[in-house]
């Protein structure tokens, strides 16, 4: 960049002569990206809204053009998101490209006991600072909403002064949080905000979406696929994967599917109707007894048998004893034991939680060869899912969606259809907690508990279940 600095360069130069790919060559620019990048360095519309395709390449775009504009002006850019993580994307792409060229890194205000090896190493920074003119600085920081940091989010913005705002993952975003952010920037009459994020939530950033103020860019995996940042394959694949029309086709949820915390239906009455049988069929397969014990209250302890092809109630009811529940859940085992057809011993998966701890060891010391102890909050071993019970009531939906058919119980539509999930800022499935569920006014889904239950694990994998379960006393306490 001889004799050259940003501003006088031409933008479609501009990205490929500071900054340079992962495989050292110049960064090039989709025809989206560039124009992304455009409106960010030459910070053309007050507000601008972008929905693309998950890893289209926003995130790249949007730090790289953020850094250029921080290190050329006397301006504060702030990165608002809902979790730490996902502020510190953007900041870890910022921090990359500051020493791809001279012009930023000769700009970047090293701190005292830093060196440019560890930030680059380390990539972790909260704050990065360029010297722009003597006593001016251009500044970029990134600031979280998670948890119920509300208070501390807008006193930082109000300590910062900070009139330029990209909101990562807006969707994700609590509205009064968003709000709030804004409010904040009523004292910068030039101010910019950019949100980025893909359409999860019918909330603030559908509002964003279909506001006329606001300047969109809203590509599909078509255009992607135009500008190569896909191939066909890959988008046919991804095709059959859940959350592709959200996070491929850019659609928002429809109306009614959807609340403004992001909460949408797992099973709709539809998809659990289509199961229902009057008849009970011939068992197919091992049986698998579901427990979700209850100590009384308005709860209720329920348990579900589950073949290949069949699920039904067995059992429902108030016990507060722990032991009765324990000679209840082996006295279905022994009448299912004894069937024509069913080949061994139920295999009982009990919440192990609360009272149900209490159930799960008795019923261990009797029969320890058939007994597993569920931790609905434990993690798995997948990025797909919040927890086990996430897991769980996934693989129930996906089971009922091949054609598992469930004898005739009321609790089936009323307790499937309250199940709600949503998707987390990581992309990780998470089932609205029991405690929210109260808090809203529905009751606990004590049955289609016990059905999920009995998917905690899948056949195939129990022997391995059995040489890792973990004793629930060791467990940190969770959230369901």
């Amino acid at each position: 960049m001889e004799n050259t600095t940003p501003k006088e360069m031409t933008s479609s130069h501009l990205a490929a002569s500071l900054y340079k790919d992962d495989f050292g060559q110049p960064l090039q620019l989709t025809p989206t990206q560039q124009e992304i990048f455009d409106i960010i360095t030459k910070r053309k519309y007050p507000r601008t809204l972008v929905i693309t395709p998950t890893q289209y390449g926003k995130s790249k775009t949007v730090a790289t053009a953020v850094l250029t504009r921080a290190a050329t002006f006397p301006e504060k850019w702030a990165i608002v998101a809902p979790t730490a993580k996902k502020a510190g994307i953007i900041m870890g792409y910022v921090i990359d490209h500051i020493f791809d060229n001279e012009y930023t890194q000769s700009k970047f205000a090293i701190e005292k006991g830093d060196s440019f090896d560890k930030i680059r190493r380390e990539r972790s920074k909260e704050r990065v600072n360029f010297r722009i003119s003597k006593g001016r600085l251009g500044e970029v920081f990134t600031l979280t909403t998670e948890g119920k940091r509300t208070k501390n989010v807008l006193d930082a913005l109000m300590g910062f002064g900070a009139a330029n705002i990209v909101f990562d993952e807006s969707a994700l975003v609590e509205d009064e949080q968003y709000a709030g952010v804004k409010r904040m920037l009523g004292g910068h009459k030039d101010n910019f905000i950019l949100e980025i994020g893909n359409p999860l939530r019918r909330n603030h950033f559908f509002q964003s979406a279909h506001d006329d103020n606001y300047n969109k860019i809203w590509i599909d995996h078509n255009v992607a696929l135009r500008e190569g940042r896909y191939s066909h394959d890959f988008v046919e694949e991804m095709r059959k994967e859940k959350y592709f029309s959200i996070l491929y086709e850019c659609k928002f949820p429809d109306e009614g599917m959807i609340d403004d915390s992001g909460w949408l239906n797992l099973f709709l009455t539809d998809d659990v109707q289509r199961n229902l049988i009057e008849d009970e069929p011939y068992p197919v397969g091992a049986p698998r007894l579901g427990v979700d014990p209850s100590g009384g209250g308005g709860n209720f302890t329920s348990m579900v048998m589950r073949f290949d092809n069949y699920a039904k109630v067995e059992w429902k009811g108030k016990i507060k004893d722990t032991m009765k529940i324990v000679e209840r859940i082996f006295e279905i085992c022994d009448k299912y034991r004894t069937l024509p057809g069913v080949y061994k011993h139920p295999d009982v998966f009990i919440d192990a939680i609360g009272i149900g701890k209490g159930v799960y060891d008795r019923a261990k010391e009797k029969r320890p060869q058939y007994i597993y102890g569920i931790m609905a909050g434990e993690k798995v071993n997948s990025n797909d899912y919040s927890n086990m019970r996430a897991q769980y009531y996934w693989r129930t939906r996906n089971e009922l969606v091949k054609g598992l058919k469930l004898l005739d119980h009321p609790d089936w539509k009323k307790e499937l259809t309250a199940i709600k999930y949503k998707l987390k800022s990581e992309k990780r499935i998470q089932i609205m907690p029991k405690t929210q569920m109260r808090v809203l006014g529905i009751e606990s889904p004590d049955t289609a508990d016990a059905l999920g239950l009995t998917f905690a694990v899948y056949p195939e994998t129990i022997e391995d279940y059995v040489a890792e379960v973990r004793n629930p006393t060791q467990l940190d306490p969770y959230e369901e």
